[in-house]
């Protein structure tokens, strides 16, 4: 499909296919070749919003590209020779969060690991990350700015823009009217010989020949000469220096480089204006925020500690439910993730794959369209043969509180699914492999984030309280439902057909019905809620669940 892509009316494509053609167009004169780019600060929890822009549509974007015949490079730069705050949230990070004070203005790759387990703060947030990104992002070249100082290149960069440090001053303060530059101003931030400090040093004096800078560092009041190789430029000049020397065609941004007349227009005029190099075609994309239960915590951040890593995605879900969500969702909306919310957004990534292989019908064309080649694009349009079972997360929710995460459980669990109809198909390697990981995963959930009424702990004997709550009436229901369940295949659909059976010959109302349920799962987990009644049922030995009905006869 995506080879044709172009064919397709602009109304009728994927945001990807229409990007990626919008990118092409912009390089006239048979571009073959095209770096794309995108760059994060390490400057606390890497959390999953970065993989929306970064990695995923970047990803995309190249694998399109080649898709259509032509060379693409997908680069992450990391921010390293940034300064380290000392945010609130980044000074807990350490066991005495008075420690972290004499890290402030440090480069990051200098700010130590606040756990003693990895040799810097960079390695140790980056690892929850960087482990998992090849799961999210195919072949992704990594480049970290404190290395890319020691480079020729970047030495001839940085070279070339101080030389032109006027022209620049003149440009930059064209957009900043409120806080010009002032005009001894020097673009560069050299790291202080005495304080190890790079966020409180100013430049007074460069000496190219020994490509060293002269400073004055306000924190301690050392003056002294540094090596500029240590030191970085000034990051709107850090940021086109990098464009130019990887000769970047794309690079996505948050909303926050979006305005016009802003930081991202800025860097273009000098990168165009001092360096005659083209700017990258630009395509700008939504923060994620973060949720837990009905409450927004606002955008994910790295140094304010909000959100959650993709190591802690995988642990509960498969990187290609997230990768689906943010393909389908148009990149200029906002997505609002939660961990606790993780069975919904595998139950969407399961009805799509119904959807794209036929399994299920769907009317809308134009969501339709959507649906199948987001799925597409997740595959990176080689979408692995459909083995012909989902293993319902809800499902997997009930079956892994019930047997043991070993191979023999998933035995059990698959024998149940087997007995109880919901697996039909012949049992393949694939579909075992399927169902023994979403169980684990399922499992994983349950012990982390699973609300109480979902967690399944099934007391020996019926609580002594529950008779307080059972009136004859509700007696002599639990008799009748007795009878019926105890004629019936002992499967989901036909417990189900049982209840709706029980619910038109009693002529119970919808208030009736939902009193009655609370009784059943005050019956069966001591609770008043529980996981869906059926499938929770029908996982149960049925002899047992018939005699803790008759056990209600002895309250």
């Amino acid at each position: 499909m995506s080879k044709n892509s172009e064919t397709i009316p602009d109304q009728r494509k994927h945001w990807i296919d229409k990007l990626t053609t919008d990118l092409i167009d912009n390089w006239p004169g048979g571009l073959t070749d095209f770096n794309c780019n995108c760059g994060i600060s390490v400057s606390g929890q890497q959390h999953v919003g970065r993989l929306r822009g970064e990695i995923v549509l970047t990803n995309a974007v190249v694998n399109e590209l080649k898709e259509r015949g032509l060379s693409a490079t997908h680069y992450l730069i990391l921010y390293t020779a940034d300064p380290w705050k000392g945010k609130t949230a980044q000074m807990d990070a350490f066991k005495d969060p008075k420690e972290g004070k004499k890290y402030i203005d440090w480069r990051l790759v200098d700010v130590p690991d606040p756990t003693g387990q990895t040799s810097s703060w960079i390695d140790h947030f980056w690892k929850d990350f960087g482990e998992s990104m090849a799961q999210f992002g195919e072949d992704v070249k990594i480049i970290r700015t404190h290395e890319f100082y020691q480079t020729k290149d970047m030495k001839k960069a940085v070279i070339e823009l101080i030389n032109e440090k006027e022209r620049v001053r003149t440009i930059l303060n064209n957009y900043r009217k409120e806080n010009p530059f002032p005009e001894d101003w020097i673009p560069f931030n050299p790291l202080c010989t005495n304080c190890n400090r790079i966020g409180t040093t100013r430049a007074l004096e460069i000496d190219l020949d020994k490509y060293r800078a002269r400073y004055f560092c306000k924190a301690c009041k050392n003056e002294d000469w540094s090596d500029m190789r240590r030191g970085k430029l000034t990051w709107r000049l850090e940021w086109l220096a990098i464009w130019y020397i990887l000769n970047i065609h794309f690079e996505p941004y948050g909303k926050d480089h979006a305005t016009p007349g802003g930081s991202r227009d800025s860097c273009i005029e000098v990168l165009e204006s001092i360096l005659q190099h083209p700017g990258p075609y630009g395509f700008w994309n939504e923060w994620v925020g973060y949720s837990e239960g009905r409450t927004d915590h606002g955008d994910m951040t790295s140094s304010g500690f909000i959100g959650f890593t993709p190591r802690e995605w995988l642990k509960y879900a498969d990187a290609e439910v997230l990768k689906y969500m943010y393909l389908k969702v148009p990149p200029k909306r906002r997505i609002l993730l939660g961990l606790d919310k993780i069975p919904n957004y595998i139950s969407d990534y399961d009805r799509a794959q119904r959807i794209y292989f036929e399994k299920e019908a769907f009317d809308d064309d134009s969501e339709l369209l959507a649906i199948r080649r987001s799925f597409e694009i997740t595959y990176y349009n080689d979408v692995p043969q459909f083995q012909g079972f989902q293993l319902d997360y809800s499902h997997a929710i009930i079956l892994t509180q019930l047997v043991s995460p070993d191979k023999e459980g998933t035995n059990i669990a698959i024998q149940k699914l087997i007995t109880t109809e919901i697996l039909t198909e012949p049992l393949s390697e694939e579909i075992e492999n399927h169902i023994h990981k979403r169980l684990q995963q399922a499992r994983n959930w349950v012990q982390d984030h699973a609300p109480s009424h979902l967690q399944i702990n099934i007391p020996n004997k019926i609580p002594k309280d529950t008779s307080t709550e059972i009136s004859e009436e509700t007696k002599n229901i639990i008799l009748e439902l007795t009878h019926i369940l105890t004629s019936i295949k002992w499967t989901e659909e036909n417990i189900k057909q049982s209840m709706i059976s029980l619910r038109e010959s009693k002529n119970l109302s919808r208030k009736k019905m939902a009193e009655f349920f609370k009784i059943l799962y005050m019956i069966f987990l001591g609770n008043s809620r529980g996981p869906r009644f059926a499938p929770f049922i029908a996982a149960l030995d049925k002899e047992w669940v018939l005699q803790r009905l008759k056990d209600v006869e002895k309250l």
